[in-house]
């Protein structure tokens, strides 16, 4: 008792060994002993307290698993919901088998299969097959940098394919690793992709390869060849009189003209050639692995035939043809633009043998090329210095054998070059701008001769005189015809002027103005070169022509082209209907000469009768008249 009591009053902080202060020590003993009292209710509230901050804070920690539990709860639930209806394929794959352990239905539908079905696949079966061997960089850079987006194929159940950018992350559930992988479809993409790579390396218009891609063709053609020691071809093509009709008809129609052509082309070409249209009406192919020139020949003639077929759009007949050059490697050059400039040389080499046709390049073209540069520079001061004069030849009627008109051809007296014939310089007048003067020129000279023919008492004949089409789209041109015949005292019954049948055609209404204010003036008018051009006989009821004058190239074809002597006997029989007198051109033989009689036609021109004369020649000729040559 006495340690127990020592022991409180130590923790009292009392000393037991002194007595109280006043002595009393039983009120000293009472006041320990509700000392004790008040510490035991003390521990008790204290006891009783922790007992209840115990109980709070678990209550707290319930209540707020409870919370973490419902927030995972709703959080799954969404992650449920954006599994179930987003708008991308979702795959949950095992990273170790690389089985799927779970897609969304937007995966399952695109694929073909069902849910469960893909459950028990791995994600290489929807692959293309040994593509993950092809791209093992893919798995590696996933597992280095725990999260990959990329493009692969997916194989739908019925084989076809979709193409699809991946977004993959590797991560943990269920205590195992996992691929979450979205899968976007990018079919769309894709086709835009295609769509922008085609406008860059395709014309728009035909479908076949554009400018670049055809010189990047030929680029790779010739480092191939160059391994495999072989040659190539590239050919050029353009459209002989092409602008004509796009201007006679509009764009519409030339539009549709260059596709069929181009599908033409193609139809013609070996498979594996490459065609390209280059640009407005000139096309070209490139043709590789081949041995020889001759290779190339048998394809030109297909295309340049092919082409030249009758065109027709609604009730309009055209007929075009093509000139074409062919260049080789490695002999005419070894890169693109000296291949394409070389052909391109070649196909004017071409036209400058009558349109229709093809030739080989040949080293002289390059020099022709540039006497055709040169010739201009000389064209320049030709009319000042007085180097032009004029020939004729004359028109016969083959039933009275007397000539009844003589038609009126330039010439250029060129000082290096010696006599040059209108086609070889017209095109570089016309290109120069130098048409107009050369043309009233040529007014000017012919009527005046034949203006002394009539007072040297000769017979009268008409005087036909060509007009470009340059002439025609003048709004002067009427003017300058009606100063012309006051000023050379020439009758303007006895002038006729020719007009192609491309000049005329270009634009339609213009021309059918031009030539009635021209027709007024009481002349004559002239359809030139008809037959190979583009118009169809029904368009000549629109205009006022006096005669009808047969394309010279039709002459040669009469005994070859079933086709040819169709059309001529169609021309003669509507030109007859119409009242339109028909001159043939290009007489040079017999057997041309009594097609067209027998045709009923009776009006001739060509070297069968004469060559073109000089005025004293002329003179003679219709003076004595003749029969034709035996």
């Amino acid at each position: 008792m006495h340690r127990i009591l020592w022991r409180q009053l130590k923790r009292l902080q009392l000393d037991p060994t002194s007595p109280p202060p006043d002595g009393d020590w039983e009120r000293f003993l009472t006041h320990i002993d509700q000392t004790y009292k008040q510490a035991d209710q003390d521990r008790y509230l204290l006891e009783r307290s922790l007992a209840i901050s115990s109980k709070e804070t678990q209550e707290l920690y319930d209540q707020e698993r409870r919370r973490v539990q419902e927030a995972l709860r709703v959080s799954e639930g969404k992650y449920r919901t954006l599994f179930e209806h987003a708008v991308d394929s979702i795959f949950i794959i095992d990273v170790e088998t690389r089985k799927i352990l779970d897609v969304n239905q937007v995966a399952a539908d695109r694929l073909g299969y069902t849910r469960e079905q893909l459950q028990h696949m791995t994600i290489d079966d929807i692959y293309p097959p040994n593509e993950l061997a092809r791209n093992p960089e893919i798995v590696q850079k996933i597992h280095e940098s725990g999260h990959l987006t990329f493009e692969r194929i997916h194989i739908r159940k019925d084989g076809s394919t979709m193409p699809v950018e991946v977004s993959s992350t590797i991560t943990e559930q269920d205590g195992r690793r996992v691929y979450q992988s979205i899968a976007r479809d990018i079919t769309q993409r894709k086709l835009a992709e295609e769509e922008l790579q085609r406008l860059a390396n395709y014309d728009s218009l035909t479908g076949v390869a554009n400018r670049f891609l055809f010189i990047d063709r030929v680029s790779q053609a010739i480092q191939a060849a160059r391994r495999e020691g072989a040659m190539l071809a590239v050919l050029f093509l353009d459209l002989d009189g092409f602008k004509a009709i796009n201007d006679a008809f509009g764009h519409k129609h030339g539009d549709t003209l260059l596709q069929v052509m181009a599908r033409r082309i193609i139809q013609n070409v070996r498979k594996g050639d490459t065609v390209a249209r280059l640009g407005g009406d000139e096309f070209a192919i490139l043709m590789e692995g081949i041995h020889s020139a001759a290779e190339v020949e048998p394809v030109v003639q297909k295309i340049v035939a092919s082409v030249s077929q009758p065109f027709v759009f609604q009730e309009i007949e055209a007929f075009i043809t093509c000139s074409a050059g062919v260049s080789i490697f490695p002999a005419d050059g070894e890169d693109p633009d000296t291949l394409i400039q070389n052909a391109d040389r070649a196909m004017y080499a071409s036209k400058s043998d009558g349109k229709s046709n093809y030739r080989f390049f040949a080293a002289t073209m390059k020099t022709q090329a540039l006497e055709r540069l040169e010739l201009g520079n000389y064209l320049r001061n030709a009319l000042e210095q007085q180097q032009f004069f004029a020939l004729y030849q004359v028109q016969l009627n083959s039933e009275t054998g007397q000539v009844f008109g003589v038609e009126a051809l330039a010439r250029w007296n060129h000082p290096l070059l010696g006599v040059l014939p209108a086609d070889n310089f017209i095109d570089v007048a016309e290109e120069m701008g130098l048409i107009l003067p050369l043309s009233d020129w040529m007014l000017e000279t012919a009527c005046s001769q034949a203006r002394q023919w009539l007072e040297q008492g000769v017979r009268p004949v008409r005087l036909a005189i060509n007009l470009s089409a340059r002439d025609l789209n003048d709004a002067n041109l009427t003017q300058r015809i009606e100063s012309l015949l006051a000023r050379t005292g020439f009758p303007a019954e006895l002038l006729e002027l020719e007009l192609s049948e491309n000049t005329v055609f270009r634009d339609l209404d213009a021309a059918e103005q031009t030539l009635i204010a021209l027709k007024s003036l009481g002349l004559r008018l002239a359809i030139d070169d008809f037959g190979t051009g583009y118009s169809t006989l029904s368009q000549l009821a629109r205009f006022p022509f006096d005669t009808l004058k047969i394309d010279r190239r039709f002459a040669p074809q009469i005994s070859t082209s079933v086709a040819h002597k169709a059309i001529l006997s169609g021309i003669v029989t509507i030109a007859r209907n119409l009242e339109i007198e028909l001159v043939a051109e290009g007489v040079e033989n017999r057997e041309q000469l009594e097609f067209y009689k027998d045709a009923g036609c009776f009006n001739f021109q060509g070297k069968f009768f004469s060559d073109p004369e000089p005025p004293d020649g002329v003179v003679e000729l219709i003076r004595s008249g003749f029969p034709a040559k035996s």
